[in-house]
């Protein structure tokens, strides 16, 4: 979703201060109690019975009044990248499902430990956080989860986020990504350049190890799926040199171009592309920023992301509008207004589903029944989103992920002449089933 996503792809999709936020915001929300998957399928905002889901039979309610499930939540703040929106969007959703009766009558609390992103950094809060006994482990954002990863699942403890932040994740038993595996942003660009009938792109790259790696593994074999052909153009990292860049790209005789870059890196792509004339589509990967940077010169632009957001609200089913407006009300009420239409949005999203998958257990809440939980959940209701499969690998290459769906956005100008962006076709599709790979 928007710079979220672009962070994710950008970063390897990338002294600690342990304790509690600085900022408000506690608990976390309750749903009902079926993982049986709603009628329509995939189709997004759509939940299960709660009345039917809430007994089996003539079985009493489960009422669990008393109980604390203890959550790790860990997130990076403090250092080169910080973020606390993804700690505090997670915080204002716990704080709602605890506030309308928690689990089953069981309060989630959250023991936050502030990571400055660094490996020595993650595998300190992994630590302090095993010893506090805690039930699961939620990233916020953590980009070296990889120094971490082993730690919590060699402990037992089930280590859950709303996307991938390495590679060993993606397809670890007991790790759950709810939200859109990383190779489905290669799947965007490919049917958007496919659909306008564009058969000749550029692809532009930041020169960094893992830009290269999904360039080479994952768009370059979706492109040929969709009978694309590629021109590689990478970019100095450190000191990109945009204009020639783009002058590759003209000279190739390109119809189009895409980007797999940082925010930055988009701004420089899309700034450089209006600047030298280049008229043809471009996707500018799931950027957001180059929007509000650059103006106008963004317009006719293409991006991406996998939940329905509030930017693009008016175009959403009506239950997901009435989400996005709790959310919005939610995140108000508060006192985080400004970050309504930031990353917050996606640990929101996230521990509502989360709290949806905690209700189907039956017994005691444990790490191993937490884990089986999630394992066993079938397809389960997403928030902001279509729903979930966890444990059943809807992208097979990254099989720790719960969902394969994606959606394409166009920059336009709206009729007060400021930019808006509209959902290109019909929104939400499986971009697995696209991918070829």
């Amino acid at each position: 979703m928007t710079r979220f996503s672009a962070l994710l792809l950008a970063l390897g999709l990338v002294a600690t201060a342990c304790g509690s936020p600085d900022d408000n915001g506690d608990g976390a929300q309750p749903a009902p109690t079926t993982a049986e998957a709603p009628a329509g399928g995939d189709e997004p905002g759509t939940e299960p019975d709660a009345d039917a889901a809430a007994s089996d039979g003539d079985s009493a309610p489960i009422d669990r009044t008393g109980e604390v499930i203890r959550v790790g939540y860990v997130n990076n703040e403090g250092g080169n990248i910080s973020l606390p929106e993804l700690r505090i969007g997670g915080e204002v959703a716990i704080g709602v499902i605890n506030d309308a009766g928690g689990i089953s009558g069981a309060i989630i609390e959250p023991i936050v430990c502030l990571s400055d992103g660094t490996p020595e950094s993650a595998i300190n809060c992994a630590i302090k956080l095993i010893e506090e006994d805690v039930d699961m482990a939620y990233m916020g954002v953590e980009l070296s989860s990889e120094a971490a990863l082993g730690l919590w699942l060699d402990a037992g403890i089930p280590y859950i986020s709303s996307h991938s932040w390495g590679p060993t994740e993606r397809n670890s038993p007991g790790a759950f990504l709810l939200h859109v595996a990383t190779g489905a942003f290669a799947v965007g660009p490919a049917k958007t350049f496919k659909d306008l009938g564009i058969d000749h792109i550029a692809v532009v790259v930041q020169d960094a190890s893992t830009a290269l790696d999904f360039l080479d593994n994952i768009i370059a074999p979706v492109l040929a799926h969709h009978g694309i052909e590629m021109e590689r153009i990478v970019v100095d990292s450190a000191a990109p040199d945009w204009t020639a860049a783009i002058a590759a790209a003209q000279s190739a005789g390109v119809e189009g171009m895409m980007g797999q870059l940082d925010e930055f890196g988009c701004i420089g792509m899309v700034g450089s592309a209006a600047a030298s004339g280049f008229d043809k589509p471009i996707f500018a990967g799931s950027c957001t920023l180059y929007i509000d940077v650059l103006g106008h010169a963004a317009l006719g632009t293409y991006t991406q992301g996998d939940q329905w957001v509030p930017w693009v609200a008016e175009f959403a089913p009506p239950e997901i509008q009435e989400r996005l407006a709790q959310y919005a009300d939610d995140m108000t009420a508060a006192g985080h207004e400004k970050l309504i239409e930031g990353f917050a949005v996606a640990p929101y999203g996230a521990w509502r589903e989360i709290e949806f998958i905690l209700e189907t257990i039956e017994g005691p809440i444990t790490p191993e029944s937490i884990t089986d939980a999630f394992a066993n959940a079938g397809e389960t209701p997403g928030w902001f989103g279509p729903n979930l499969r966890c444990g059943q690998a809807p992208w097979p290459p990254e099989s720790s992920h719960c969902m394969s769906h994606i959606m394409v956005w166009q920059v336009v100008e709206a009729e007060d002449g400021s930019l808006r962006r509209i959902v290109v076709g019909d929104g939400l599709f499986d971009a697995y089933e696209l991918s070829g790979l």
